[in-house]
């Protein structure tokens, strides 16, 4: 009976050991798992932004078209609509470098 809690007293340590071995190695999968998966993102997130770059650099336009077409273009027609905001407008707001 001695020699059997002698070798458990060696043989207990080491599953400890391999126990925490096998939980690290699951964890290293998950996390290798994450980075695949975020590394997919990385592209998407950088396209993203170069869009709302632009989304913003033109944002004083838009907001400008959209006043402008509110007030002055209500009660005229589709035909005086396009006029205004396509051949006016637009070239009005080009010419001052708006973008």
């Amino acid at each position: 009976m001695v020699t059997f809690f002698g070798i458990n007293k060696e043989v207990v340590p080491l599953k400890d050991l391999l126990d925490d071995a096998e939980m690290c190695k699951k964890k290293m999968q998950t996390a290798s798992a994450l980075i695949d998966g975020l590394s997919g993102e990385k592209f998407r997130w950088t396209e993203q932004s170069k869009e709302f770059k632009e989304q913003i650099n033109r944002l004083v336009s838009d907001v400008l078209q959209l006043a402008g077409f509110l007030s002055y273009c209500r009660p005229f027609n589709q035909n005086f609509h396009d006029l205004l905001l396509k051949d006016i407008w637009e070239e009005e707001l080009r010419s001052n470098k708006i973008p």
